[in-house]
């Protein structure tokens, strides 16, 4: 913290000699000749005792004597070496303490958010300590917070146990940081962009869907200690891995293969077919492994192109294929209950995007500099 340095008292400055010469009377003596020999004959040996000052004492401003150019030169030259040294020196003491000791004090939080501290370097673009902590942090306060939620005891990062699920927190937080450095690669590639209104726009829907601001931000801090511009960092990034897919997925002829695709699988459930079970065999989703249930669904939870699809159904209805933002799709209603609907769907992507950025990140070389 800056120091408050000790008032100086400047000296009073020195009052000018008084030069101009004295009248004087007939009653007082008139000065001696001075001897010729003594007595300057040129303006260039004869100087005024003003003059004598100037040349004789350094100029003083407010009571300081004033430095000449090459001594401020030469002080500001130390001073930036000073500067340079100490900063050298924090570097690297702290660079011990996050590469020797994994230190997660506040101390070094603060420098770290200061000095990009690399902890991997992703086909050349360095991903910084301080993005890993928000990683880490993140997921170690989630796990406390789902025990508390489901009244478990708190996990114990300490114990053998806490310790071996730490370095899995760890790991996925190096894992993710990479998926994201080359999604970012990857969007700029194929100039995919996401503005400040596609981020406001977003997290206002969120807003709706969970119960206003206060009480989303509320929940999101208790879960995951974020705060209003970390959900807006993390927005970003998730918008920019949807534009990328939405980008890639967007080729005609992969376009008519998924629909083609999609098709098939609506008439197989026109002849007959169960649809979970060809959820599971079929579909893209994540949720695929449950026969694509959606559980339920509130306004505003989904999409407006899915919640649009969903809402055009009655109980036990069906859609046909229906293309949304993520491909071609199928809706199933099967029940509905005043504003809440339980659905399920099948997904046909026109590329399996999740493993095609797999397959990307597996590709780009990866220098890591921190063990989890």
């Amino acid at each position: 913290m800056p120091k408050k340095n000790d008032e100086l008292e400047p000296t009073q400055p020195k009052t000018e000699p008084d030069v101009a010469p004295k009248k004087t009377t007939k009653k007082e003596a008139q000065p001696a000749a001075e001897p010729v020999a003594a007595k300057a004959t040129t303006t260039e040996s004869a100087a005024s005792p003003a003059e004598a000052m100037v040349t004789t004492e350094a100029p003083k401003a407010n009571g300081f004597a004033l430095k000449k150019p090459q001594d401020l030169k030469k002080t500001v030259t130390i001073g930036a070496s000073v500067v340079i040294v100490l900063l050298v020196l924090v570097t690297l003491v702290f660079g011990v303490l996050v590469y020797g000791y994994k230190s997660q004090n506040v101390v070094v939080r603060a420098v770290a958010s200061v000095i990009p501290y690399p902890v991997e370097r992703v086909n050349g673009a360095f991903v910084s300590y301080h993005d890993y902590l928000f990683e880490v942090d993140a997921n170690e306060k989630a796990y406390q917070s789902n025990a508390k939620l489901n009244n478990q005891p708190a996990v114990d990062f300490k114990s053998a146990d806490g310790k071996k699920l730490v370095t899995q927190i760890k790991q996925h937080a190096l894992d993710k940081l990479k998926s994201d450095v080359v999604i970012a690669q990857l969007a700029s590639q194929k100039k995919v962009t996401v503005t400040d209104k596609d981020v406001t726009d977003l997290t206002n829907q969120l807003y709706q869907r969970y119960g206003g601001k206060d009480t989303l931000l509320k929940t999101l801090n208790q879960i995951y200690g974020w705060n209003l511009a970390d959900l807006n960092k993390v927005i970003r990034k998730q918008l920019l891995a949807q534009k990328l897919q939405e980008k890639v997925t967007s080729d005609p002829a992969l376009d008519a293969q998924a629909k083609a695709k999609a098709t098939d699988v609506l008439n197989k459930l026109k002849a007959g077919g169960d649809f979970a079970a060809l959820a599971k065999q079929y579909s893209q989703a994540s949720d695929a492994s449950t026969g694509g249930d959606l559980g339920n669904v509130t306004a505003g939870q989904l999409p407006d192109d899915e919640q649009k699809a969903i809402n055009a159904l009655q109980a036990g209805q069906m859609s046909d294929v229906v293309k949304t933002q993520y491909g071609y799709e199928i809706f199933k209603v099967l029940d509905k209950s005043g504003d809440s609907t339980h659905a399920q769907h099948i997904l046909i992507e026109p590329i399996d995007f999740n493993n095609w950025l797999t397959d990307q990140v597996n590709k780009a070389k990866v220098n890591t500099y921190i063990k989890a």
